[in-house]
């Protein structure tokens, strides 16, 4: 608990200068686009309709525990929004410090900004995506008193993708081919978690290789507090453990490496 205090407490006393590259980093990102910051939601819409044609209305794949006929839409919701977030965080962050390496040369700078930066401006999307999947529960009469462990489970997301995308900014210094690998890698953890499918598609005896991606617990964290499909002990504990090791290893592999960064850039 110690590291995360520092972690958020570094964060928290360069808070004016954290805004200020927010706020840079999201001009950056749609400056000069027509649709400028409406790709953040387009992007996420055209993503989510690709996949729900192909795996609802072409493949028919339906959800067990989710009989009506959006059953497998707001599954797809539940999993993909906080899935497209943690993707586009990590990717970014992977090569946020390579990419201000003249900038670093120049300037004294509290470099954990800037994969933090990459990270939280990476969540605008789900937020404003959950929002809306809210109201379609409501409309649809799926209201519960989960919801209220939204906020946990959104802060075990957080404290994951922090912890990683501070190391792999750091390991993307020291190894340039980490930002070839990142995005095999980040295939790889998709088609792996409970996204597109349920585990219940796979046989009993697969299950525990599930838990294995670091992000499988948390998807079907979200599947139970926003539809009710329930998860089991061994889940629950899964995420614990995942969050411990990438937030917390995380941001102890950066710390540790942080002073060698000037002989790298």
């Amino acid at each position: 608990m110690q590291v995360f205090r520092s972690h958020f407490g570094a964060l928290r006393r360069h808070a004016y200068l954290f805004l200020l590259w927010m706020q840079r980093d999201i001009k950056s990102r749609y400056a000069g686009s027509i649709g400028g910051l409406f790709w953040a939601l387009l992007q996420p819409i055209f993503t989510i309709a690709l996949f729900y044609v192909v795996f609802a209305l072409v493949l028919q794949v339906r959800v067990p525990e989710l009989a009506s006929t959006s059953g497998y839409f707001l599954y797809l919701l539940a999993g993909l929004l906080p899935w497209l977030s943690i993707s586009d965080g990590l990717a970014r962050s992977t090569g946020a410090l390579v990419g201000q390496e003249q900038f670093l040369q120049k300037v004294v700078f509290p470099i954990e900004i800037i994969p933090a930066t990459a990270v939280i401006t990476s969540l605008v999307t789900q937020l404003i995506g959950m929002m809306f999947l809210l109201i379609f529960l409501v409309v649809a009469g799926m209201v519960s008193f989960r919801w209220l462990l939204l906020p946990v489970v959104l802060a075990c997301q957080l404290i994951m993708t922090l912890g990683l995308g501070c190391a792999l900014a750091i390991l993307g210094v020291h190894v340039k081919d980490l930002l070839q690998l990142t995005p095999v890698l980040l295939q790889f953890l998709f088609y792996s978690a409970p996204i597109l499918y349920s585990r219940s598609f796979i046989a009993p005896g697969y299950h525990k290789f599930f838990l294995l991606n670091p992000f499988t617990a948390l998807i079907e964290a979200y599947h139970w507090i926003l539809l009710g499909i329930p998860i089991n002990l061994a889940t629950a504990l899964a995420l614990g453990f995942w969050v411990l090791v990438l937030g917390l290893g995380g941001w102890l592999l950066f710390r540790l490496l942080k002073p060698t960064l000037g002989d790298y850039l």
